[in-house]
């Protein structure tokens, strides 16, 4: 599972807050973590640093304005090390149109510090352009987050139609390790929609289900993973046996 990314192209279902508290916890168990903030919205990267500004972002790495290495930085709270990102990144499509193999920029990119980690995290752009195939053509296993509800249902099936245009047109294999359930508050709910999961698409369902809770919006506002701010709370319990399931 050396690189994993978090993805969903529909914003609002907790994708983010699920990429850095199972980071968080992944470090917490021992693993040598570092995540990749591929959103131009930078929405990682504020959770983690509040307003703090980077002499260098990924945007800076996939241009080749700077080394992979020379954009690390390292968050004492999470205890993780991050590239940031950074509101230009929305335009990387347009200046990477002409670029040989831009498909695999990134790959490329942080290809000399990869290997110095257990794990890689990428928290992909809510769209599923240039930047996420990116991130597909450097991961091994994607995971989706979804909230209990309609509409993140028919989210999944572009990601899936996507995993196959990168298989067939590029040659690379993604493998879904799972769907995550975030954000709910009805057991019923969250039951209806795994069975329609199940029913529709070959892919598992981690057990660990994130409810809905403040305590992760207010952890947001702290720059703390929920494993500093709230432990105990509900959804903080259901991150670390997120973190555990996903590993294992």
């Amino acid at each position: 599972m050396n690189v994993v990314s978090f993805i969903n192209q529909k914003g609002g279902v907790a994708k983010t807050t699920t990429a850095i508290n199972v980071a968080a916890y992944w470090a917490n168990l021992g693993k040598k973590v570092l995540l990749i903030d591929l959103d131009p919205q930078a929405s990682a990267t504020k959770a983690i640093f509040g307003d703090t500004e980077f002499d260098s972002t990924v945007y800076d790495v996939m241009l080749e304005q700077c080394e992979a290495k020379d954009a690390i930085v390292h968050s004492v709270p999470f205890d993780i090390d991050v590239i940031p990102s950074e509101i230009h990144l929305s335009g990387i499509d347009l200046q990477l149109a002409s670029t040989f193999g831009r498909e695999t920029v990134l790959k490329r990119r942080i290809a000399n510090v990869r290997s110095v980690y257990d794990v890689v995290v990428i928290d992909c752009s809510p769209s599923l352009g240039l930047l996420t195939v990116n991130a597909l053509m450097t991961s091994k296993d994607i995971v989706i987050p979804i909230c209990p509800e309609y509409f993140s249902m028919k989210g999944i099936e572009l990601i899936l139609e996507t995993l196959k245009n990168v298989h067939v047109g590029l040659g690379h294999k993604v493998e879904v390790r799972g769907i995550i359930i975030s954000k709910y508050r009805s057991r019923k709910i969250v039951e209806d929609v795994i069975n329609m999961v199940r029913e529709k698409y070959p892919i598992p369902v981690f057990r660990n289900f994130i409810p809905d809770s403040i305590a992760v919006e207010e952890s947001h506002h702290r720059h703390l993973p929920m494993l500093e701010y709230s432990p105990k709370n509900p959804a903080g319990v259901a991150f670390k046996n997120l973190a555990k399931e996903m590993w294992d």
